[in-house]
């Protein structure tokens, strides 16, 4: 838990760092912007794979011997490092194209700067995929420390990169190479991790029963991440926000991030977390225990997230004055910050919530319940956060996202009624 708040204090204070170095300005939208394209692959992929893969690896490892288990981990992490060098090929192909659409309404210097930054920054696609199948096998270990580095590397040698390089006229791209660097060391320390655990990697031949494996068990979460993905992170916070004209990028992205840290923190810790014992649990078809297990990390979400929700709600000004009170932003920028991030607290305990109900559906393998929920949750929240941004601009966009997470919490409940789990049926 340590590292996970360590991680998300400092990628909390990378995206910080971002507008207080270039200010409300295109070249941060055009960074932010190339940030969020090439980390949506990566986030697609990692979400995808990490909870579904976990009870894979779990019960591979109880029925297998050591020597073909091995075997297969290879392959799959040879699958991972492919699956980036793909990506890595095609956004390197389609940068430009990729800048003008999603930026139309920005200079074409601005343009071209994200087309770039998207160019210089995919390589950390091979070691981002790859990162993803070796933190996958090594939370099914329950090597937490070492997977939970992955927000810590890479935004501390890119904070570390702002801090010695600050003053640069081509700070932005030494950032962006920064990054990189910092994915490319975590992807090294889990290898040495994997192999002081008594497994060997060497680039493996792929196996149609491997590739078959993982499209039964990662092509619906994928799916329905990408689809939500898609919806969220790049037409509503890209090409929808960019419509509103210069600084709007960064302005919704400063509050965002803020939430995003909070809820990743909480729920996805302690999902991940709770994950491989839950997944036991099902596996010896105890609905009782796999209930408990789910109920006890509720009432943690509970716990943490309602006195923050309280803090966002009364002190979401002050907390933005504080972070972001200096010459780079004026008042009507810091007011905009804050209530963004007071409408996304209204939120915060039902989006720390989804991780968590999702575990239990990912613990029995009801992939087809976890994608029904994600496209329809995709669906609604586009729906809801365009209706209220023709009336409520950004501020729509943050209602939306609480509203959403309200829905998806009730639904995620119903799902696991449907699986035998009664949450909140009477012992």
């Amino acid at each position: 838990m340590l590292i996970t708040f360590v991680g998300m204090g400092l990628s909390l204070l990378f995206h910080i760092l971002i507008p207080r170095f270039f200010g409300v300005s295109e070249t941060a939208d055009a960074f932010i912007s190339a940030i969020k394209v090439v980390l949506l692959v990566d986030i697609i992929f990692r979400e995808g794979a990490k909870f579904s893969l976990v009870p894979f690896f779990v019960e591979k490892e109880k029925t297998q011997d050591k020597l073909v288990f091995q075997s297969l981990t290879n392959e799959i992490l040879t699958i991972g490092i492919l699956i980036g060098s793909i990506f890595l090929i095609l956004i390197e192909i389609s940068a430009t194209w990729i800048s003008t659409m999603l930026l139309p309404n920005i200079a074409l210097v601005a343009r071209s700067e994200m087309a770039f930054y998207l160019r210089i920054g995919s390589p950390l696609l091979i070691f981002g995929c790859g990162s993803t199948m070796l933190g996958a096998f090594l939370n099914s270990q329950k090597c937490f420390k070492f997977v939970a580095l992955r927000n810590v590397l890479p935004h501390g040698i890119a904070i570390l990169g702002f801090l010695l390089l600050y003053g640069r006229d081509n700070l932005a791209e030494l950032i962006t190479i920064a990054y990189v660097i910092g994915f490319s060391v975590y992807f090294l320390l889990l290898l040495i991790r994997y192999f002081r655990l008594g497994y060997k990697y060497t680039p493996h031949k792929i196996s149609l029963e491997s590739l078959s494996i993982l499209r039964n068990t990662l092509s619906l979460p994928t799916l329905g991440f990408a689809i939500r993905q898609m919806t969220v992170r790049i037409i509503i916070e890209v090409l929808l926000v960019g419509k509103l004209g210069k600084g709007a990028i960064t302005l919704y992205n400063s509050a965002f991030r803020i939430f995003s840290a909070i809820q990743t923190l909480i729920g996805n810790t302690i999902a991940t977390i709770g994950l491989p014992d839950m997944t036991v649990k099902d596996n010896k078809d105890n609905k009782k225990d796999l209930k408990n297990s789910l109920s006890r990390n509720i009432r943690s979400v509970l716990y943490i997230a309602v006195p923050i929700t309280v803090i966002l709600l009364l002190g979401s000004s002050i907390i933005i004055e504080l972070i972001f009170g200096n010459d780079k932003f004026d008042n009507q920028s810091l007011h905009q910050i804050s209530q963004i991030l007071f409408w996304l607290g209204c939120g915060i305990v039902f989006s720390c919530m989804i991780p968590v109900l999702n575990a239990g559906l990912y613990a029995q393998m009801a992939y087809r319940l976890i994608f029904r929920n994600m496209v329809t949750m995709a669906i609604l929240n586009f729906i809801i956060a365009v209706t209220l941004f023709f009336y409520l601009k950004l501020n729509g966009l943050a209602i939306a996202i609480s509203i959403t997470a309200i829905i998806a919490t009730v639904n995620l409940t119903y799902l696991l009624r449907k699986t035998g789990v009664f949450l909140f049926q009477k012992e």
